[in-house]
């Protein structure tokens, strides 16, 4: 379905049928779209929306693709716009962050987060970034995440061919400008002034970082749950893409802290 963000069109999966609890909001890494979650929607037993953020998949290009400005504004229509109140908010790379900036910015819609791979900010400096964004401009879109994925994902899935064809949907064929302005916008940022607040509304936060993660290794998860005062975690082998890499090992860990949150343990 589609719902009208402040800048175009959102895409949104659900769930359908009739499954009781809270929704969990599933967000993206940057440059994926809302499938990459579809191996662990099917697994849970709670209805499940994931949608893509602006600038991915079948949602509008229109900018600005920031954390503040643009992305958590987009959440906050498709929770509106589906008439949820209250949601459980899970994240993968920067779709942690923007869970922890909205649960920071609007706390009362959140009751708990579990983030993958994710940072409070990545400090990568502006000529990195431009080193990127030339090779993409070299490659062209498909190009370059078709050569990025295998490096990021763990060693025992650098082969995957269903990884490959998933983020190859994902990616898509969105113009290098969009998806040069969506690094520059995800790189550069960085959500600290918020993490304390998070942590004042006692809102129960769960980062969980794979050993083999080369974008945001596990002491980038450690600091956020540090700051938000919620509670780190490790899996083995795994890359940056943990909800294609293990998806059974990422249903049991959002099962198990959604449970945490919904019994007040933080």
């Amino acid at each position: 379905m589609s719902i009208a963000g402040r800048t175009g069109r959102l895409s949104v999966l659900r769930t359908t049928g009739d499954r009781p609890g809270a929704p969990l909001v599933l967000i993206h890494p940057i440059n994926s779209a809302a499938v990459v979650w579809a191996d662990v929607a099917a697994r849970l037993d709670r209805p499940v929306v994931a949608l893509d953020l602006r600038g991915h998949g079948e949602s509008g290009q229109a900018g600005p693709f920031t954390v503040e400005e643009g992305y958590v504004p987009d959440v906050l229509a498709v929770l509106d716009g589906l008439g949820l109140d209250q949601v459980h908010l899970a994240g993968g790379s920067l779709g942690g962050t923007i869970s922890v900036a909205l649960a920071a910015l609007h706390p009362r819609r959140v009751l708990g987060i579990t983030t993958f791979g994710s940072t409070l900010g990545t400090g990568v400096p502006s000529d990195a970034i431009r080193a990127m964004v030339t090779e993409l401009e070299t490659k062209g879109t498909a190009g370059y995440f078709a050569d990025l994925v295998p490096g990021i994902v763990g060693r025992a899935h650098r082969d995957s061919g269903r990884i490959g064809a998933v983020m190859a949907e994902a990616v898509g064929v969105r113009p290098e400008g969009v998806v040069a302005e969506i690094l520059y916008g995800a790189f550069g940022a960085d959500i600290r002034h918020l993490a304390g607040k998070v942590a004042a509304a006692g809102i129960p936060v769960l980062a969980v970082a794979g050993t083999e993660d080369p974008t945001c290794p596990p002491a980038m998860s450690r600091e956020l749950a540090e700051s938000t005062g919620g509670i780190a975690r490790e899996l083995e082998g795994a890359g940056h893409l943990p909800m294609l890499e293990e998806p059974d090992q990422v249903v049991d860990l959002l099962r198990k802290h959604i449970a945490r949150a919904e019994e007040g343990v933080s």
